[in-house]
């Protein structure tokens, strides 16, 4: 009995001794992947303020949060904004988008369609700067207003739609000739 509890305390010790090799324990270890978001959360609704007034809500089936960057990823999105009034002022909805609070700018892209009262659009990407309310869709542009349909290229435009430019326009439907501004 005596040996057997004598080569048990040995092994034990050996384990111990064996377990705690200096190499080991100073192993170097690869820096963090910087593309790895801080948090991701799925089916979500995020409410922005400023002062007591909602500015905006965004409902998204899956969040990347980059907290350093100050940037979030959403995917399958529906972006609601509000005027001082707290009235809708547009909806923004797409496959996916980038919320880039850092340079208060909005990226919606993917079958990316923006709604508001004055009319709807529809493109495959849309830039908001919301520092000076200015929508960008670079790329084709399908514009529906009052029941009448605009195509063309890089629209420039605002959250409410109130004026609109594009290149190379084709129409459908009828227009006033006070509507016309060459």
């Amino acid at each position: 009995m005596k040996i057997f509890v004598k080569l048990l305390l040995l092994a034990t010790l050996l384990l111990i001794l064996a377990s705690c090799k200096e190499a080991i324990l100073q192993g170097k270890t690869d820096a963090l992947d910087r593309s790895l978001p801080d948090e991701t959360s799925f089916n979500v609704r995020i409410t922005q303020y400023i002062d007591n007034r909602q500015e905006y809500y965004l409902e998204a089936k899956k969040i990347e949060r980059f907290n350093d960057r100050r940037m979030m990823h959403g995917y399958g999105v529906s972006l609601t904004t509000f005027d001082k009034n707290n009235q809708i002022n547009s909806t923004i909805q797409a496959d996916t988008t980038i919320v880039d609070d850092a340079r208060n700018i909005i990226f919606a892209n993917g079958n990316a369609r923006m709604t508001s009262p004055n009319g709807s659009l529809s493109t495959s990407k849309i830039i908001w700067d919301r520092a000076v309310d200015e929508i960008t869709a670079p790329l084709n542009v399908t514009l529906v207003r009052d029941g009448s349909v605009l195509r063309g290229e890089s629209l420039r435009t605002n959250s409410k739609l109130s004026f609109v430019e594009m290149d190379k326009v084709s129409a459908e439907g009828k227009i006033k000739p006070e509507e016309l501004d060459w």
